[in-house]
């Protein structure tokens, strides 16, 4: 019998896809969701836009079943495959609240609602110690012989619901307005409701549970969205497939994601900056080099991992905002600036963007009034100061997926 198991990830609303992960030991499908099975907080329409999503893995009967740590480390792999193609993505699996549980089978009640309604659940049908489930109500019509008892008396409402609130999507007004100060004049027809792009109803958004490895065709290129209605929105999600076969070491996807998932800036970059000061003694060996401080160790490790070309080549890719924003003085919260990224000569990319780095690092690390006697530079948390590293992320985390991806060609012990 096939085992299907759906996991929480953080940061993936909005996704308005499926991912299909594969190459490693099981496949992994990628999908919008609506968390908590909702009952009674269940909506007419969603936004796809809106939805996060789960990773979804089946096992085939057979197939052995991962561990929690197992089934982390191959969704790691792939999400790590799908952030160096997609960088401005923040989706993890490093959940810091989780929506699922686990039923009690012994209860008569199942949860919804992400655990705030209980529902009634008899399986009359196939439960022989079920003798009868009947209505105390002798209007009640609803079938009381399947298990899902309080999911039977709401569907029929909530189709009522949707039918009827789906009827205001293609109300139109007549309306003659005059020209104002505030506005235009306009005679004619107006929507009274106009929809956004992603727009999609319960019983679509139900279905997308629906959506697993078994459903997909090898060379399916999108998922229909299914609809009794005409709605404004979206009738298909595209499929965007991804293989990944090399895995990586593990304590350096887990700094990564750190970054990644950040939302505070100084602690996403520290996040970046540990993957990369994890080689800090291992690069200058590696390199016959004698690193005296961190800033030479760190001077090390871009010269294990990339070139003053690549770093030319990274940055002539960047928008013209962001070079120039490189070259400013960063203002910290002390007043006192990081200069900018300006290499003297062309081949300065390097160690000038080690010096860069560093003292970013440092600025974010310490809180140090002064330093011998002077002032010296520090980020306040959460301060209109500290977003001005925002510049420094995108390097700082193409130079973390280098390092992550050298350490597995290198294949050092641990």
């Amino acid at each position: 019998m096939a085992l299907n198991v759906n996991l929480q990830l953080a940061n993936s609303e909005g996704l308005m896809k499926v991912l299909h992960f594969s190459g490693l030991s099981h496949p992994v499908l990628v999908r919008p969701t609506i968390y908590g099975e909702p009952l009674l907080t269940a909506q007419a329409f969603y936004y796809l836009e809106e939805l996060e999503s789960v990773a979804h893995i089946r096992y085939e009967s057979g197939d052995n079943e991962l561990s929690d740590e197992q089934i982390e480390y191959l969704i790691d792999n792939y999400l790590f495959a799908y952030s160096k193609a997609h960088p401005k993505s923040r989706m993890t699996f490093k959940v810091s609240r989780g929506k699922f549980w686990l039923e009690n089978p012994s209860d008569m009640y199942v949860s919804y609602d992400q655990e705030h309604t209980e529902s009634l659940a008899l399986d009359q049908l196939n439960d022989p110690s079920v003798k009868f489930v009947r209505p105390v109500d002798p209007e009640d019509t609803v079938d009381h012989s399947d298990w899902r008892i309080a999911h039977n008396y709401t569907q029929t409402i909530l189709e009522s619901y949707i039918n009827s609130l789906g009827k205001v999507l293609d109300k139109k007004v007549s309306v003659m307005v005059l020209p104002s100060d505030e506005h235009d004049g306009y005679i004619g027809k107006l929507r009274v409701v106009k929809c956004g792009h992603g727009l999609i109803d319960f019983f679509q958004a139900e279905a997308l549970e629906n959506i697993s490895e078994r459903s997909l065709r090898s060379t399916a290129t999108s998922v229909p969205l299914k609809t009794t209605r005409s709605l404004p929105g979206i009738e298909s999600l595209p499929i965007e497939r991804i293989t990944e076969t090399k895995q990586y070491r593990p304590l350096l996807l887990s700094h990564f994601f750190s970054g990644l998932k950040e939302f505070n800036l100084l602690k996403g970059y520290l996040g970046y900056y540990n993957v990369l000061e994890y080689y800090f003694e291992e690069a200058p060996r590696l390199l016959s080099k004698i690193a005296k401080n961190e800033l030479e160790q760190l001077k090390c490790v871009l010269e294990l991992l990339t070139t003053d070309l690549e770093v030319q080549t990274f940055v002539a890719k960047l928008s013209t905002g962001e070079k120039a924003s490189l070259r400013r003085a960063l203002q910290t919260s002390t007043g006192h600036p990081v200069l900018g990224f300006t290499p003297a000569t062309l081949n300065a990319h390097m160690s000038e963007l080690a010096r860069w780095l560093y003292e970013i690092r440092c600025a974010v690390v310490h809180s140090k009034k002064t330093r011998k006697g002077k002032i010296s530079a520090s980020f306040e948390p959460y301060s209109k100061e500290a977003k001005n590293i925002e510049v420094a992320l995108p390097i700082i985390q193409w130079l973390a997926i280098s390092c992550i991806e050298k350490d597995q060609d290198l294949g050092l012990p641990p």
